[in-house]
């Protein structure tokens, strides 16, 4: 059975319909990448997963259950965000950012127990922030937020893993560090992964699957060989591409022609 299901799902804002008709199935241990022009969907299809969205038509089921007959705390207990446009305003520390991962099992007035230090622990140690975890987040680069953000969702315990945009704003360095750690996490710990980039050759070097979305419907999907080709690029990103094995992997390499 497919970690997550979404079954005919159309849904969007007040009266603009924005996804229209998604069907999709995703397993566990994979690292899927939603990819598309802006506007595309990508962003409300992961708020739909999420139950932010009322569904115009459709269902969208987590491991097995219908995700609109769960609680917001049912939901937080099967499915983490990462979300695009969070910053760190407030002066905690990396530490305490990350507890705050453990509300949905905790709630918010229930003490600490050791089993949630072991999760905290265990999520600053899988992103490299144990020496840092006293540092106020005001004062940490944008990859340690990134690192941060994750190591949040990763404390919540949940099998679904959602990251909007992750690469956003960070160098080379700190993009391949956050997409190996991803990619590293969903194969060993069994993770379903979701996360949107616009980067197409990162998504490529990175994701298991591929879902190119397009006005709201999925233009293809599948793994990257499947779904980066010339001419579906091109017409997707109104943008004349070529696209050439990866010296090194063989994956499709993307290059727009000037």
């Amino acid at each position: 059975m497919n970690q997550i299901e979404m079954e005919h799902v159309s849904c969007g804002y007040a009266e603009r319909e924005v996804l229209k008709q998604v069907s999709l199935g995703i397993q566990a241990g994979t690292v899927l990448v939603l990819l598309g022009p802006n506007g595309s969907g990508k962003t409300t299809l992961l708020r739909s997963l999420f139950n932010l969205i009322a569904l115009k038509e459709g269902k969208i089921l987590v491991e097995g259950l219908a995700v609109d007959q769960l609680s917001r705390k049912q939901v937080a207990q099967r499915l983490a965000l990462s979300p695009q446009m969070e910053e760190p305003h407030w002066p905690m520390t990396i530490e305490e950012t990350v507890q705050l991962g453990r509300s949905s099992h905790r709630g918010w007035v229930q003490p600490f127990q050791a089993d949630d230090a072991d999760y905290v622990d265990t999520a600053l140690r899988q992103t490299g922030l144990v020496e840092l975890r006293q540092r106020k987040i005001t004062e940490i680069s944008g990859g340690e937020w990134r690192r941060t953000l994750i190591a949040r969702a990763l404390a919540q315990q949940t099998k679904v893993l959602c990251l909007d945009e992750p690469t956003t704003g960070l160098d080379l360095k700190y993009q391949v560090e956050i997409l190996t750690l991803i990619r590293d996490l969903a194969h060993e710990r069994d993770l379903t992964v979701i996360l949107t980039l616009h980067d197409l050759n990162l998504a490529s070097s990175f994701a298991d699957q591929i879902v190119l979305l397009n006005q709201g419907r999925i233009e293809a999907a599948g793994t990257g060989q499947e779904v980066l080709t010339e001419d579906r690029i091109s017409a997707v990103y109104q943008t004349t591409v070529k696209v050439l094995p990866h010296p090194e992997y063989q994956t499709p390499f993307v290059i727009p022609v000037l």
